[in-house]
């Protein structure tokens, strides 16, 4: 329990008014007439009131000093965090050479009579490289594999029409087993590209299965990993196979498959590429077996689309933000807020004495290390404030001055610095879908994925709430509590956080000595409703990514890190609620 913070007076209105009626007769006995009517009274109750207003002021000095306190420890309110998520280019056609989507592709939601638009930007470079296919590999085990695309290369070169008897090729063992699989060998890079891969299979050649769920497994290598990953059919998934058109490689159909950004290069049978592969699973009575092999006659692997990260903010370049008076301890203001903290690329410029450009200034957390001749500056995205040092007087009198001023007269300004973030721009899946310049050969983009992650600043009630976990954890990660208390601390997107130290996988044993895993909960939207659906549930991974770097860098070195989200069990529950009679229904209503 806390202790009790007592108001340093705690009179109310109404007893500074009794008190002074009380004291009439003592001082003006011959005042007799108490009643609200006499104008005696009337200012009486005016008195009350600005006294009341001067004590109310008064008990707000312990919360300012707590404010205090907490700056002196290093608590500082967090900014907003934006909302990010990713876009998803798709091409008019196969293109034979790069196509590149610059970093800060602007991309929208539709505006409407009652809705702005919603803008996101990416944040790096995408580029859709041509893919060209270099290897069809085919193997009944994993070890040795045949390269049948030479072969059907040269078919599709001498013979001409594909398909016909003699000009295809089995994908397969004659009687297909479980782990039986064919690999597509790419030369290009295909992290984050969109592949449509068309197979020439022969018409019916493989019966037994179920030609919309067959017993086969689209996999990546994944670097990460470094094993083989599945494609999922669930397109909120990062690896995502959109469509399959060939029902179960009886067909000429198309794959149209969502690469990853952990997608990697690897070695299968000797042969160097990025690799895809389709496996033969088990059948069941939902799936089918297979009872003869797929044929193809021809395989070809097109580059159709790319996705990019992109983030809920807006670059403003170059903005003067006012011109110095030669003072110590300067702010100046950035026009347009919540800011969000400054990036690489992101400083202060100074006009120079010789107005022949500007100087770029360096940012720091504080002026504590900073000389009168370090050119340092310190920038709250909260307020969106730049300062500059201070002068501050020694015990001695002797003024010092930390990080240098600008010169008089300049102009202060900012190279670039992003605004935006908030809940608003947790939008939903297939919202973003206005590209607000062209990009050629770009047909459409859209947002695959729920956007989420996006927070208004900290308030400063929060802020005291975190001051005491602050001085226990000392920003270091020992301890299960501090784990959790850092994980929150690392982003505002992240309401809650569990540490748990995992057992060996599939034993309820002794746990693993040295594996902290920490599962985290994401901020909901402020629109959601009572109903949390799983999409609302999901981290970003780029949000797990900047959470466990943090927890890293305060982690035991002989401490090994997990950091995911955890495993929902969703239940539904039915209750028959008997309200009071006295109840406001609006109030129950929303409750």
């Amino acid at each position: 329990m806390g202790l009790p913070v007592p108001d340093l007076d705690d009179r109310t209105f109404q007893d500074i008014v009794n008190e002074a009626k009380r004291k009439i007769p003592l001082y003006c006995p011959e005042w007799t007439d108490h009643n609200l009517s006499d104008p005696g009274i009337t200012l009486i109750e005016l008195f009350s009131w600005m006294t009341e207003m001067t004590l109310y002021r008064l008990n707000q000095v312990p919360d300012k000093n707590y404010v205090k306190f907490l700056e002196l420890i290093g608590v500082e309110l967090a900014p907003a965090a934006p909302a990010g998520t990713e876009i998803t280019f798709r091409l008019s056609g196969a293109q034979p050479n790069k196509v590149t989507m610059p970093a800060g592709t602007e991309v929208a939601t539709v505006r409407t009579e009652t809705d702005e638009a919603i803008l996101f930007t990416t944040v790096e470079d995408t580029t859709i490289s041509p893919a060209t296919l270099a290897h069809l590999l085919v193997s009944e085990d994993g070890e040795s594999f045949v390269d049948r695309l030479a072969l059907l290369t040269d078919w599709r070169a001498l013979l001409g029409t594909p398909g016909q008897e003699g000009r295809v090729t089995n994908l397969f063992a004659d009687t297909p087993a479980p782990g039986n699989a064919f690999y597509i060998g790419i030369e290009a890079d295909i992290r984050r590209t969109v592949i449509n891969l068309n197979l020439e299979c022969a018409e019916r050649a493989a019966p037994g299965i179920v030609p919309t769920n067959p017993p086969l497994r689209w996999e990546y290598w994944d670097s990460e990993l470094q094993d083989w990953a599945a494609f999922e059919r669930n397109q909120d998934e990062e690896a995502w196979i959109e469509q399959d058109g060939t029902r179960g490689l009886n067909t000429v159909g198309d794959v149209v498959l969502h690469l990853p950004r952990t997608a990697g290069e690897t070695t299968v049978g000797l042969r160097s590429a990025y690799w895809i592969r389709c496996v033969v699973i088990p059948g069941t009575a939902q799936t089918g077996e297979y009872t003869a092999s797929p044929q193809v006659a021809w395989v070809e692997a097109t580059a159709v689309g790319g996705v990019a990260p992109a983030h809920n903010v807006t670059s403003v370049e170059h903005e003067v933000l006012g011109s110095s008076d030669g003072s110590s301890g300067q702010t100046f203001g950035v026009g347009i807020l919540p800011a969000l903290p400054l990036i690489d690329g992101e400083t202060v410029e100074v006009e120079l004495e010789d107005e022949s450009g500007w100087e770029l200034w360096e940012p720091v957390a504080d002026f504590s290390d900073s000389g009168p001749n370090d050119k340092h500056f310190v920038f709250d995205p909260v307020t969106g404030e730049v300062r500059f040092g201070p002068v501050i007087r020694s015990p001695h009198g002797e003024e010092i001055q930390y990080g240098a001023i600008p010169p008089t007269g300049m102009q202060i300004g900012l190279t670039s610095y992003r605004y935006g973030g908030g809940p608003e721009g947790n939008v939903g899946q297939n919202t973003l879908t206005e590209l607000q310049s062209s990009i050629p050969y770009v047909d459409t983009v859209t947002n695959r994925r729920v956007a989420s992650g996006g927070v208004d600043p900290e308030s400063i009630e929060n802020a005291k709430m975190r001051g005491p976990q602050t001085l226990r954890t000392r920003n270091r990660a020992i301890t299960a509590d501090d784990f959790e208390h850092l994980a929150k601390e690392a982003s505002p997107s992240v309401v809650r956080a569990r540490c748990i130290q995992p057992t060996e996988v599939g034993t309820e044993g002794d746990p693993l000595p040295g594996v902290v895993r920490v599962l985290l909960v994401p901020t909901l939207p402020a629109s959601s409703s009572n109903t949390v659906t799983p999409d609302e549930l999901r981290i970003p991974r780029d949000l797990l990514d900047h959470v466990s770097e943090y927890l890293d860098e305060r982690r035991l070195l002989t401490t090994m890190l997990i950091v995911s989200e955890p495993e929902y069990h969703w239940a539904s529950v039915e209750a028959r609620v008997k309200v009071s009679p006295n109840a406001d229904p609006d109030q129950v209503q929303e409750a």
